[in-house]
């Protein structure tokens, strides 16, 4: 694995985020206006993540499907832009969505994750911007991390989405961001940023996959009165009370 360079990111490099979300789930589909509490689970993940430090634009990446008509009409309700593209290749999809408002770097969320919490998405672009890398990470377990699966997120230097796009040509590669990185890490600079002890839950995950995950969320939210400025350390709390 190669070293981040230690440089600092100038401040004419531009930071977004980047949610991206489609209606079409082969094991759920149309979770993302699946009710959370009484709100869309996109809503739980755009409001909270609007709600980041140190980002300089947030859009919201959705396809260009009929379908997906329905997460515009929502972001533009939540008061965050919208970006429509590729339906099959998200990582065309999340470049062309970050070259939209001329991105240096990505933090890209995903819209499964409606309990991400803004606090570690902006100690992840903090760090990143004290230290650029090719790829830091704060959302799931992996690289001596050992968190809680969904509660923080991920950011990319945009010169290695491009690589990818250029390099990869296999189907896995535009459909997961990652997998390239994860392959070839000796081509990339890769990082894991360390969280509190009370968010050190690798057992633990509250992502949306299954209308069963959703269920499970939803009671968190109903007997733990969590709401949708809840820290992951409180919803934490919330799991082991039940």
């Amino acid at each position: 694995m190669m070293c981040c360079s230690g440089a600092i990111l100038q401040d004419s490099q531009r930071v977004v985020a980047v949610v991206h979300a489609r209606m079409g789930s082969a094991r759920f589909p149309g979770k993302m206006l699946a009710q959370l509490g009484g709100h869309p689970v996109l809503e739980w993940v755009v409001r909270r993540t609007l709600r980041t430090r140190g980002i300089d634009s947030f859009v919201l990446a959705t396809s260009d499907l009929s379908q997906d008509d329905a997460l515009v009409a929502l972001g533009e309700t939540i008061g965050i832009p919208t970006f429509r593209g590729s339906h099959e290749n998200v990582l065309q999809r999340v470049i062309d969505a970050a070259d939209s408002i001329n991105a240096s770097a990505v933090v890209r969320v995903c819209a499964d994750n409606p309990f991400i919490d803004s606090d570690l998405v902006t100690a992840l672009v903090s760090d990143f911007r004290r230290e650029p890398c090719d790829y830091l990470f704060n959302h799931r377990p992996g690289l001596g991390l050992d968190i809680a699966d969904g509660f923080g997120a991920e950011i990319f230097d945009m010169k290695v989405l491009r690589s990818i796009e250029d390099e990869f040509n296999e189907p896995r590669y535009r459909e997961h961001l990652t997998s390239a990185i994860w392959e070839h890490q000796h081509r990339y600079s890769v990082r894991s940023l360390p969280v509190s002890a009370e968010l050190r839950k690798s057992h633990l995950r509250f992502d949306v996959d299954t209308d069963e995950d959703l269920r499970f969320l939803d009671n968190l939210v109903s007997n733990g009165k969590l709401t949708m400025t809840s820290t992951a350390a409180e919803i934490l709390k919330s799991v082991r009370v039940h």
